[in-house]
């Protein structure tokens, strides 16, 4: 495997006061002014130093839930990047076989670390395949973040030509000296026979393969062995793997995953449009344009996203947002007002980051009500599914639907078995596929065109408690919101529908547990190979959901990472967390979960009270014009260059600058 920089301390060039690199001369340091320079030679003295961590304390009463993407937190620096330590280290963000579009914006970063300040001078050369490029335009930040350490970041960039493009930094300091080189990709648009004019891109999170299969054993049946039907998403034209590590890690996070949907580029775990540096401030990272400003500023396109999540979370704000951290509700959503960056439709939870504080709910520390500050952009607001349809026959331009303070609940506490206690006051919430249907009304009036995402997010969040029931009925859900997204793409005939995950989970279907069985302790009744037979979840409606999720014979699901946990194998009536964390830190078993089954003895780190996310591909399908490029095996920023294609989309050039210097 390629390193993320090429890092050589050798055969370096003079560094006098005369010297250049790759023939560039160091005048004219930082006065590119509208022009741009192919080399900058930046010192070291005057950096300013970057703002300083928070550490949070941690107290326990008790036991108490866990955060289910603690594991996606680095634990020693939860606002760094992992890189070597020891002597001069040079590091250049973008990293090494970084993607881009002709035109589209990125920030630059080169961050040395293991250096005197005082004495540190950075070289920086860019080369395209024609030579010199002049690329590095204004003035740079120069930082440093930590002790030992200058970085220099140039903001707004954009390549212009198609190509490979090599940046090559030398740095010296007392020290020593170290260089680095990454190769940039820049892609030029292939666009299909026939492009389309709106992309509907939907995402099942953490949905693997078994939930996909659990889903169809469930909805459609299963008779003799041959299914009785297909799931929307089976009969898509084209299949093909996804491939999801990013760029700090093998194991990812819906964060950076989605990023890297949305952008094109690798991230680290919890980032979102950035890459990770090692400045303290979550956000000073450097950033890459998302898709929602690219389509928006490349076309005007509109842009929508419908999720069962809060419309903060992981996915949905990959569509716009840059930060470091996930957990930044309340800055992702104050990005969401910036006119480049704001959705035309966003649907899902999440109303506890638009109330001001004085609300009760509310989590923001200020009096500022998005909800009004988006009505005053022209959108108009639903907080109820009947408030919803009401919206929507108002042929509205802009929609904002906020329908719970947190996530949305899943497809089984609201619809199957809908518990007063559980839904509180928030007893009238749309489905899944009536906030695609809406969304779709708002954007299909855009000339211009539109990108939708619609997001089944609780698959992901009903794995991470290992309740595979409540996971597959999402499942469900999600299929049948991907077949109005199909339909509608058939009638309209000029939309690209893609259907995928960011990433596997620890699921797995192993057989059946027969639940007449009152064998002691309760795995003996888990029913495995010839034994297993078949589950008898009933379908009498013929909605696709099963009347009852506990049926006498029910599917068997096994987890490959999980806390201590006891486990009867049978359907909860009531959500429970597996595991709670004691005064200690550690994981323990829920007494209040399945109390007298056999406790499953533990695999991970015991800080952890859920499963996590897994390493293996995911689906990716497509139909439409330009599906025939998603089969194959796809990297995650693949799928990204493949939607610009098919949209046959050419990003706007900035002004070409003109090389300063000599």
């Amino acid at each position: 495997m390629a390193p993320q920089n090429r890092h050589d301390t050798s055969n370096e060039p003079a560094d006098g006061d005369g010297g250049t690199l790759a023939g560039l001369s160091r005048r004219g340091f930082f006065g590119a002014g509208a022009g741009g320079l192919a080399g900058a030679v930046v010192l070291g003295a005057g950096v300013q130093p970057a703002a300083g961590r928070t550490t949070v304390a941690r107290s326990a009463q008790g036991l108490v839930a866990g955060d289910p993407h603690a594991p996606s937190t680095l634990r020693a620096t939860a606002g760094h990047a992992r890189r070597p330590r020891g002597g001069l280290q040079v590091r250049i963000l973008p990293i090494d076989r970084a993607t881009f579009r002709p035109g589209a914006r990125f920030d630059l970063r080169v961050e040395a670390s293991g250096v005197d300040t005082e004495s540190t001078r950075i070289r920086i050369a860019v080369a395209g395949p024609d030579g010199p490029v002049p690329l590095l335009v204004g003035t740079p930040e120069r930082t440093s973040s930590e002790p030992g350490s200058i970085e220099v970041t140039y903001r707004g960039l954009a390549y212009h030509e198609a190509g490979s493009h090599r940046v090559r930094v030398i740095v010296s300091s007392r020290t020593g000296r170290g260089e680095a080189v990454v190769v940039h990709e820049v892609l030029q648009t292939v666009a299909p026979p026939r492009p389309v004019k709106n992309v509907i891109f939907c995402l099942g999170d953490g949905m693997g393969a078994p939930a996909v299969t659990a889903a169809r054993i469930l909805s459609k049946g299963i008779t003799e062995g041959k299914y009785d039907g297909l799931l929307e998403m089976d009969q898509m034209d084209f299949r093909g793997i996804v491939t999801t590590s990013g760029d700090d890690s093998i194991a990812t996070d819906s964060a950076n995953s989605m990023s890297a949907y949305m952008t094109g580029h690798k991230s680290s775990v919890n980032a979102l449009g950035v890459y990770a540096g090692n400045d303290p401030d979550p956000n000073a990272q450097p950033r890459v344009e998302t898709m929602a400003e690219i389509l928006k500023r490349s076309r005007g396109m509109g842009v929508g996203v419908v999720t069962t999540a809060e419309v903060q979370d992981a996915t949905p704000a990959g569509v716009w947002s840059h930060v470091r951290l996930r957990s930044q509700y309340v800055e992702i959503m104050d990005q969401a007002l910036n006119p480049g960056q704001m959705p035309d439709v966003i649907l899902g939870g999440g109303r506890a980051t638009l109330l001001p504080q004085s609300e009760p709910g509310s989590r923001r520390q200020d009096d500022r009500n998005l909800i009004e500050e988006f009505e005053d952009e022209g959108f108009t607001y639903a907080a109820t599914r009947a408030q919803l349809a009401q919206a929507v026959a108002t042929e509205p331009d802009k929609l904002l639907g906020s329908f719970t303070l947190g996530n949305m609940n899943v497809y089984i506490d609201r619809e199957v078995t809908p518990d007063p206690e559980v839904l509180g006051e928030f007893t009238d919430q749309p489905t899944l596929m009536e906030m695609t249907r809406a969304a779709l009304d708002v954007l299909s009036r855009r000339e211009e065109g539109f990108f939708l995402l619609v997001e089944g997010a609780s698959i992901d969040k009903m794995q991470h408690p290992m309740d595979g029931p409540r996971a597959v009925y999402d499942t469900i859900e999600f299929d049948q919101a991907i077949g109005v997204a199909k339909r509608w793409a058939q009638e309209d005939g000029d939309t690209l529908v893609v259907v995928t995950a960011d990433h596997n989970h620890s699921m797995s279907i192993i057989g059946t547990h027969d639940a007449r069985d009152e064998a002691s302790p309760d795995r003996q009744a888990n029913r495995v190979y010839g034994d297993a037979g078949w589950p008898t979840y009933v379908d009498t409606t013929g909605d696709g959901f099963p009347d009852d999720p506990d049926p006498d014979i029910q599917l068997f699901f096994g987890w490959a990472s999980h806390p201590d946990h006891s486990d009867d194998f049978e359907h909860n009536d009531r959500f429970a967390q597996p595991a709670l964390l004691d005064p200690d830190g550690v994981a323990v078993d829920n007494p209040d979960r399945d109390p007298g089954a056999l406790v499953q003895t533990g695999n991970l780190p015991y800080d952890q009270t859920n499963c996590v996310h897994t390493v293996q591909d995911v689906y990716v399908m497509a139909s439409g014009a330009g599906s025939d490029r998603f089969n194959g095996v796809l990297d995650n920023t693949d799928v990204f260059h493949r939607m610009i294609d098919a949209l046959a989309l050419v990003v706007p050039q900035p002004d070409r600058p003109r090389e300063t210097g000599e």
